[in-house]
């Protein structure tokens, strides 16, 4: 058996993984879930006090999104509204078809999942053929029935042309709700997500394509839509067109937790993964330390929980903590000397552009006129840089302004190298 270093704080592993919470594809369950009470609330009471509703959470990366609808969908689900762990992703180049047959999809999921023995009437039969044509087209999604596995690869090919969806798709979503209705549920709850990962001309069309399902899937009686991405993303994605944006609510944007509940977050998982219950858990990393670091971040908690994690195991053991936990004083060196030496792997060009930028101000904010004049070249290479520097995780993209200029900031892991 491999060595469980976690245990010296009486820890059956990290209490800093980065995983989504009450997913069924991984080991840590929505008790974890920590804050977000007013938000959650709001998104029950609007699916509550409506028989279709549509409505979206943005925020900026790793803040929480998608735990809340976890948490949210679990909440719905006991109140009779079916559900499942899968989402309804949004992939770059979607056409209304496919995007019409992953909701086909995610409607026919839930209610095999609430009611496996429905899948025998003749309208789950019909949506079952549309939904492998529509999985085997587009590459479709992952399944997950609340535990039960299974999927179709990306690339494979069917010949039923999409025209055959655009025509039957809406017909079949209303026999499936009509279904619901009729076996006591309340409704169906879709999770459309991977906003994320979509550029702003993707966005305007994921925005075109919810104006061509306006009428004929997202009124739909019973039918109760989450949307969930970036805040430019859903701000897109939901108020391009007015026919999209009479819809839907006005989005919910998350802020970043308050470090009462962030430490509230991490206590419950050293309670929760504790070897000895009969013993508390040491805290890996001392609070004060976590007070300290969690304003770099700008509320990306994921990342904050990365730099814990891997502060953690450089230093677990080795700390000259009385109690154990690690002092700002020692997890902070440890992390600037890590994140320094993985700078290396960038080209000269861009670390310079990377010092450049801290030189001036670790903490300053800038727009892409600005880099222009502080690296002396042109506005098309800032975006190149940008698009660079993003990529490997050193710069970040702040919601964009009443005057829709986006500024950058450096991410936590850059203002631990340079602050």
């Amino acid at each position: 058996m491999l060595p469980n270093l976690w245990k010296i704080y009486n820890l059956r592993e990290s209490p800093y993984f980065q995983d989504t919470l009450g997913n069924s594809q991984n080991r840590h369950p929505l008790t974890l879930f920590v804050g977000r009470q007013t938000e959650a609330k709001q998104l029950l009471a609007t699916i509550g006090g409506s028989g279709s509703s549509r409505q979206a959470i943005g925020g900026p990366p790793g803040v929480g999104k998608t735990t809340l609808v976890q948490s949210v969908k679990a909440t719905a689900f006991e109140s009779g509204y079916w559900a499942t762990d899968g989402v309804v992703p949004f992939y770059p180049e979607d056409t209304v078809a496919q995007v019409l047959g992953r909701v086909l999809g995610g409607l026919y999921d839930a209610i095999l999942t609430a009611r496996p023995m429905t899948a025998d009437a003749p309208a789950m039969q019909t949506a079952q053929q549309l939904v492998r044509v529509s999985r085997l087209q587009s590459g479709g999604v992952n399944l997950s029935l609340m535990g039960l596995g299974g999927g179709f690869n990306r690339g494979e090919s069917a010949s039923t042309p999409p025209e055959a969806l655009l025509l039957d798709g809406p017909r079949i979503i209303n026999e499936l709700l009509k279904l619901v209705r009729g076996s006591d549920g309340n409704g169906v709850l879709l999770h459309l997500n991977n906003l994320e990962n979509l550029s702003e001309k993707d966005a305007t069309n994921a925005a075109d394509i919810l104006r061509s399902l306006r009428d004929t899937v997202l009124l739909q009686e019973g039918l109760h839509v989450l949307i969930v991405g970036t805040t430019d993303a859903v701000m897109t994605v939901t108020s391009a067109h007015t026919q999209v944006r009479s819809v839907f609510t006005t989005p919910i944007i998350l802020e970043p937790l308050p470090i009462v509940d962030v430490k509230a977050l991490l206590t419950a998982r050293y309670k929760h993964l504790r070897l000895d219950t009969k013993r508390d858990a040491i805290p890996p990393v001392a609070d004060q330390a976590i007070e300290e670091l969690y304003p770099l971040f700008r509320g990306d908690l994921r990342s904050l929980l990365k730099a814990l994690e891997e502060g953690t195991t450089l230093l677990m053991g080795v700390t000259s903590n009385a109690d154990g936990s690690i002092p700002l004083a020692e997890l902070r060196p440890a992390l600037k000397q890590r994140y320094a030496a993985l700078i290396q792997h960038l080209t000269q060009a861009r670390r310079d552009q990377l010092v450049a930028w801290a030189k001036a101000g670790p903490a300053i904010e800038h727009d892409q006129g600005t880099l222009q004049t502080l690296w002396k070249i042109t506005q098309g290479t800032v975006s190149t840089v940008i698009a660079d520097l993003s990529k490997d995780g050193y710069v970040a993209a702040m919601p964009k302004n009443d005057t829709r200029i986006t500024k950058y900031v450096l991410t936590g892991m850059s203002r631990l190298i340079f602050d």
